[in-house]
């Protein structure tokens, strides 16, 4: 019996040791790799994880959860200093990791990233946070080694895990980092581990921007790898940001990009478009303006052409001086712009400056200069919808213009904008106006046949008013009924309609119908004198003269400049 008791005590006292492996010369290093974090959300909440250092600048790694939600993050080292979070790498949700950077002061003690992949029966050993001098730590065998992305490894160790011990390194017997822990889903507490290496190897791309992963993390994000991708980000975090936290996200750009002209433009239009928002008093918005001006210099060393420094400057200056007409400043007016956009032109005579120039023309209402500037801009490679669009609404403008011309113009406009079809309706729309306007009304309806195609039938009450009277002038007396119809079902408390669908009766010689139609519009609108006109010409066309005379009388009194001559015709 005491033998077996003592086996048992042996077995007892020999398992925990098992678990313990012997001290290996590298962890007093290593160890202060590890770090703990400290997770802050919008709340105020905090929440407290591990992670560990695998570049000397601050680079760490840990899990995803612990940061999701975090509006601020903080790592404490292993001599108790606390460092600020401030940039995310690269993370992975469903594999729950993250890489950030520490903000250190100095370079840190690092792990290296295991060179070549453990295999199964490899020792590992877990790597905690604040072990003692001299202290043993955990370790055991790599059991398991499986695959995710194809390369990376997905490690199973004969090691017992705590929560506790979430996201400490396990390492080679050579002291190699070659996976973050991570607890067993089935809960048993086993000891798994995800590739280091696959870690590291997260990146963003620009459209990482809008992917929730990220946007869970409220820190500040890295950028892009390539500057192109990098400039893509910064405009979609423009439609995602207020002013204040896209200025920071534009000054994080410029300090990662130094030599890129585009961040220095951007900024200097978030301070001169956004100065109202960034700045409360006058002096303060100012100041904001020459910071403008100093950013618009800056990217003029980065600028490959002289021309497209002057015309940036100009695009800048005019889009300040049209919102804002009240600024005092010869720096930021129209006329700044001008001089500036004949200078890029001096340098090289682009489509792009002719445009420019056309719209600070056509805002100073020199509308010859602006037609011009537009008609180079619509015999150029850079023709579009646009260009030939406002080449007519500058003609317009010019006195004795003809407005066949303008016309064609819009034509032109609606030829070129086949591939955007709200510019294109817009144009069609008011050429079947200027149609209207000339007497061409089948043409008018071609217009408003195709607008209504591009809409897909999903057109308003008032579209098809405007159609109506383009038919009722065109001859086309059904369409024209059918047209008002479909507007008095879409809007049927509008009193003009139903004197519209009258009028159509009256040409079909229907003066009974007219006049019920006249009666609903008087009925909606009492003081509708052309209302009570046509009730009137309904009343003549069933020879109830009386009756005429009376509505003829009450549109005098409302005002109708047209009835007079009806009441000397016919109510002597």
């Amino acid at each position: 019996m005491n033998k077996y008791l003592l086996l048992i005590c042996f077995c007892s006292c020999c398992f925990p040791a098992m678990a313990q492996k012997k001290m290996p010369k590298w962890v007093e290093k290593a160890k202060k790799a590890v770090i703990t974090l400290e997770i802050q959300d919008k709340n105020g909440i905090t929440r407290k994880g591990n992670g560990f250092f695998v570049q000397e600048n601050g680079e760490a790694v840990s899990d995803y959860a612990l940061f999701s939600g975090a509006e601020k993050a903080f790592a404490i080292d292993a001599d108790g200093q606390r460092f600020p979070v401030v940039q995310i790498l690269g993370a992975d949700e469903l594999y729950d990791v993250i890489r950030f950077k520490v903000d250190v002061p100095k370079r840190v003690t690092a792990l290296q990233p295991a060179t070549t992949q453990p295999v199964q029966g490899t020792e590992a050993y877990l790597l905690p946070y604040g072990v003692g001098k001299g202290a043993a730590i955990p370790g055991g065998t790599i059991v398991e080694v499986s695959k995710i992305k194809e390369s990376y490894g997905y490690f199973k160790i004969n090691v017992p895990l705590t929560s506790s011990q979430v996201s400490f390194p396990l390492l080679t017997p050579e002291g190699e980092v070659f996976a973050m822990a991570q607890e067993d889903a089935s809960g048993n507490h086993q000891t798994y581990g995800i590739s280091v290496p696959y870690i590291l190897g997260i990146r963003m791309v620009s459209t990482d921007v809008f992917n929730k992963t990220y946007t869970a993390v409220n820190i500040r994000k890295a950028w892009a790898t390539t500057p192109e991708d990098a400039q893509i980000a910064l405009v979609l975090y423009a439609s995602q940001q207020d002013a204040p936290a896209y200025l920071e996200t534009l000054n994080d750009f410029i300090a990662s990009f130094p030599d890129m002209a585009a961040g220095y433009l951007n900024r200097a239009s978030h301070y001169a478009c956004y100065r109202k928002t960034l700045a409360a008093s006058e002096a303060e918005q100012m100041r904001l303006l020459a910071l403008a001006q100093a950013d618009m210099e800056t990217a003029a060393k980065y600028l490959e052409k002289k021309g497209e420094c002057y015309y940036e400057q100009a695009k800048l200056i005019y889009g300040v001086a049209s919102i804002d007409s009240t600024l005092q400043s010869a720096a930021w007016n129209m006329q700044a712009a001008e001089a500036n956009i004949r200078k890029a032109i001096a340098e090289s005579d682009e489509p792009a400056y002719r445009q420019l120039e056309g719209d600070i023309a056509f805002y100073q209402g020199d509308y010859e200069q602006a037609y011009e500037s537009y008609r180079k801009v619509s015999h150029s490679s850079l023709a579009s919808g646009i260009s030939y669009y406002m080449a007519a609404k500058a003609r317009q403008q010019i006195p004795g213009s003809n407005l066949t011309e303008v016309i064609a113009l819009i034509d032109s406009a609606i030829e070129k904008s086949a591939a955007l079809p709200d510019d294109a309706l817009v144009y069609l729309q008011e050429n079947a106006e200027l149609k209207m306007q000339l007497g061409r009304y089948e043409a008018a309806v071609a217009d408003y046949d195709r607008c209504y195609t591009l809409m897909a039938g999903n057109v308003s009450d008032a579209f098809y008013h405007l159609r109506e009277q383009a038919r009722f002038r065109a001859g086309d007396l059904e369409g024209a009924r059918k047209d008002i119809s479909s507007a008095i079902m879409l809007n049927p408390h509008n009193a003009v309609y139903y004197a519209e669908e009258a009028s159509i009766h009256l040409r079909q010689q229907q003066p009974a119908k007219a006049q019920e139609c006249l009666r609903k519009a008087i009925s909606m609108d009492p003081d509708f004198a052309s209302g009570h006109r046509l009730l009137g010409v309904s009343y003549l066309r069933q020879e109830k003269r009386d009756e005429a005379c009376k509505a003829f009388q009450k549109a005098r009194e409302l005002g109708d400049p047209m009835v007079d001559k009806l009441i000397r015709e016919h109510c002597r």
